[in-house]
């Protein structure tokens, strides 16, 4: 299966090149062209624009970053859905707007190709690792004309239904992350404030209720002075906007995800450089 992948950033190079190692032939494509060099090290062929990859391959995955960027890809000039064969499989895995995903899946089938929604969790390491949880929208059998592609990739792999419903299961999992790793930063900052022990109340928390993946990853990295660079909070408040307008659509009222999020963007008010999730501690140091 000749697959294109579209958006090498810093979850996509890493999928791409477990695509490509489970002996997929591949064609990489970015904006930036350098941000495919360690795939066409490794065998893969560089295309020059979204048409140019598109254009032989049986798959194309798209990893890009916004909604914004989803619509350029596959409804612009030369974009997906204009240059791809009728009969591609179209995967995209950004974290994106479910109306959005339902009108790519129209568009598609309305030119004879099949296309799903398939965004991601588990972060930069469940990237290089290939363990990745997928929540899925879409037909079913384009579901399982996926999985080969989507297990190089992923460990956890769930169709939740039609085209839209993998972006909104998604939004479910950005609804919780958002809140967890807020309270877990607010908790261990204020044990600091409070002048005990850091390490000993960490230690303690992950024995009881308040354990979880927040409190271990990215509350415990802020804690002890790591914001090495990762998913960027730009990225969330992103994440938690699309929640809010869907649920808003759905007509229920997630308030605390609209507080979590006015904490977020005060984040990027007062530090714009952020590269972390982990930098959410900056407003409590």
């Amino acid at each position: 299966m000749k697959t294109a992948f579209i958006g090498i950033g810093i979850m996509g190079v890493r999928q791409a090149a477990n695509v490509a190692a489970g002996g997929f032939p591949l064609t990489a494509y970015s904006r930036s062209p350098e941000k495919a060099d360690p795939l066409v090290a490794k065998g893969a062929r560089r295309a020059s624009s979204v048409a140019d990859a598109s254009k032989d391959a049986d798959a194309i995955i798209t990893m890009v970053s916004a909604p914004a960027d989803v619509e350029e890809v596959y409804f612009g000039k030369g974009g997906v859905l204009e240059s791809a064969r009728p009969g591609a499989l179209l995967v995209d895995m950004t974290t994106s707007s479910p109306k959005l995903a339902e009108r790519i899946h129209a568009a598609a089938k309305a030119k004879g190709m099949r296309a799903i929604d398939a965004p991601v969790t588990g972060g930069e390491q469940g990237a290089a690792d290939g363990t990745l949880t997928i929540m899925v929208g879409g037909d079913k059998a384009d579901f399982d004309a996926a999985q080969p592609l989507l297990s190089k990739m992923g460990k956890t792999i769930v169709h939740f239904g039609a085209a839209g419903q993998g972006q909104r299961a998604k939004l479910v999992n950005q609804v919780i992350v958002s809140q967890n790793v807020l309270s877990a930063i607010e908790g261990l900052f204020f044990s600091r404030k409070a002048g005990l022990d850091g390490e000993t109340m960490l230690q303690t928390l992950q024995t009881g209720t308040a354990d979880s993946k927040a409190l271990r990853i990215q509350a415990a990295k802020a804690f002890r002075g790591d914001f090495t660079p990762g998913f960027y909070p730009k990225h969330l408040v992103k994440d938690i906007t699309l929640a809010i307008d869907e649920a808003d659509a759905l007509g229920i009222d997630l308030r605390g995800l609209k507080n979590t999020r006015a904490r977020w963007l005060e984040l990027l008010y007062k530090h714009p450089e952020a590269k972390a999730i982990q930098d959410l501690a900056r407003l409590y140091m």
